[in-house]
This record gives structure tokens, sequence and C-alpha cells, in this order.
């Protein structure tokens, strides 16, 4: 049975961005909020929080920083750290050898193409000032009633990060480093978890990269699934429904663990819904051509599914007419699923 809590404070929680401004205003002026003196504030008080991925991809995003970093000063939003966000603080970053903690190459740089050409590249100063102030966002947060995290909330994993700062130089280079215990502490709270497929089956991710690696339910225990229910977004029919072998331990979602929000995952073409009564993703592929989604929490222990706001692209419009995200349909070329 649903019992609400009643809580001072409402929260609106918002998915990935990734530079599209002009569906983030739509999103904010359709939850109620307006813009006063540049920062965008609800007249009953409720306050955002921003589920990361803010940069990459997208037309505009500058303006998706000011919006995002001015709700977060002035106490109006809480923001997390995306995947995004981190792996342009590697790419930007040297270690003392001067090596970049990202490599530059050629599929790593199209993810970020975006950000380089709008900001990075023509204003570096301004840019190296947006790293700063990303270094400084936490990579989950923990209300007590409801968690939020961009990826996946692995609870033993969160507890060995207690303390981390990427504003600290030894942080960020020892986080970096692939295959190190510090980075596979990580990376499922930026990436997902991903699962090993059996060897010669390959996953067509989307932009056509194939993967030899899927992103699964990681709220689900993976005993007794195949390799096709197990996959998260969507099914592939190309998938084994062979059952997963030596299927690695899950983060688990029980029924009486606070709502959890997380991003990441692009779904596309599926109507927002919970996962579980307790459990919902907010990224429906806004960087693809998706909408941006929200989700208005009022208190209640469980979702409902009426809370969920959305904005398409169309809907966002400036000028009546889509706006073409050129950026959107780049192949991820290196680093598996990102």
């Amino acid at each position: 049975m649903n019992q609400d809590k009643k809580v001072s404070q409402a929260y609106d929680i918002i998915g990935d961005i990734h530079g599209h401004a002009a569906e983030l205003e739509a999103l904010l002026h359709k939850l109620g909020y307006s813009e006063e003196e540049g920062c965008f504030r609800h007249p009953e008080g409720r306050k955002v929080v921003f589920l990361g991925d803010y940069i990459d991809r997208g037309p505009e995003i500058r303006r998706v920083l000011q919006i995002v970093r001015a709700m977060i000063d002035a106490g109006e939003a809480q923001g997390i750290l995306g995947n995004h966000e981190v792996n342009a603080l590697w790419y930007h970053h040297q270690d003392k050898d001067g090596q970049y903690l990202r490599a530059h190459g050629p599929g790593i740089k199209k993810q970020h193409i975006a950000s380089l050409e709008q900001i990075a590249r023509p204003q570096p100063n301004e840019w190296k000032a947006w790293l700063d102030w990303m270094a400084g966002l936490p990579l989950w947060l923990d209300f007590g009633v409801f968690r939020v995290v961009h990826a996946c909330w692995a609870a033993e994993n969160i507890q060995a990060l207690e303390g981390i700062d990427l504003r600290n130089f030894d942080d960020l280079v020892k986080y970096s480093r692939k295959g190190s215990k510090e980075n596979q502490l990580l990376r499922p709270l930026l990436n997902g978890p991903e699962l090993e497929l059996p060897e010669g089956v390959v996953f067509m991710a989307h932009g056509g990269k194939k993967c030899e690696e899927i992103r699964y339910k990681w709220w689900e225990p993976l005993e007794g699934l195949s390799y096709r229910r197990a996959l998260y977004p969507g099914h592939d029919p190309g998938l084994p429904d062979m059952l997963i072998e030596n299927p690695p331990s899950s983060n688990s979602v029980a029924p009486e663990d606070p709502i959890m929000f997380f991003g990441h995952y692009a779904i596309l073409e599926e109507k927002p819904a919970p996962i579980l009564p307790n459990l919902a993703c907010l990224d429906y592929g806004c960087g693809k051509g998706g909408d941006l989604v929200a989700y208005r929490w009022d208190g209640e222990s469980f979702l409902n599914d009426s809370n969920f706001v959305s904005v398409s692209p169309r809907e966002a419009s400036r000028n009546g007419s889509i706006e073409i995200d050129r950026y959107s349909s780049e192949p991820n070329l290196e680093g598996g699923i990102e």
C-alpha cells in the first residue's frame, strides 16, 4: 500500500539534457517554473534535482549549463555528475607524465565534439571554469526518502566511494585508470554495470557499434535470466535465449528501499513509466531525438504514472520547426557502451 509521507519540500527530478536548452526551458515552464533575474524558480517553492549529462550532443550546451548552474547556485536545484561530465574532466586533464586521462581517439572525440566546438575550442578559459564547476558536483544524492544516481545505485560501491572529490588531482587521476580498483568502483554509478556476452555473440548498440557486452537490468537478480531477458532498455531478438553464464551479483532493489531515480539509458519510443514501484529511469533519449522527462515527487513512497512529465523536441522547438541535433547520431567507436 502506498503510504505517502508528509514532506516540507517537493522536488522535480529531471533526466539527461545533453545540451538541449529549448527542451529544458519548455519542461521547466511546463512544471510551473519561471525565469526571474536569470534563475528559474517555482512559485510554490518546488526544487529541481538534475541527474547529470548536461553536455555533449545538443545545440545549446552553454545555455543548459547556465540554467543548471544558476539554479544550483541559487539553492533552487541540486545536481549530480553524469558520465559525460566525468569523461570531459578526464578528456581535458593530463597526468604528471603529460598523458590525457581520457584518450583523444576519433570515437571519443565524436562523443564530445559538440562541447568542443561550442565552448572548449573557441572559449578555452570559459570551458576551464565550467570544468572546475562540474568537478565540484556530487556523484549521487541520498535524500532519505528518495535517492538519485546517474546510472546505477550500487550501495557497496557508494559506501567505498565516500569522500571522493574530483576537484582533487590525485582522485581525478586514480579514478580515471581503466581496470583499476578505483575505476571499477566508480564506473557502475556512471555507466551502469555491463554483462559480457558469450563468445561469438555481439550486440548492435545505437549508432551501429558492435559490442561484446550489454547493459542489463541491474535491479533484478540475474540467476535464471537469459541474455535477451536481461537486456536494458528494450529487447534484441538477436541475443540468445540461453541462461546467463556465471551471472554477477546484482544491485537488487528491495520493496522497502526508498525510491531511486536514475538516467543514462536513453530509452526511446517508450512512454515514461516506473520500472518498479520504487524505481524509475528518467532518460528518454533527449540527446538522441527523444523526450526530456521529469518526475514530480510530492512525498509519495511509491511512484505514480501520472507524475511523469515530458517535453518532445517538437514541443520545445523555438521557431516552430524541429531543431536538428547533428551530434545525436554519431556512433561511439571506442570504450564500450557509453
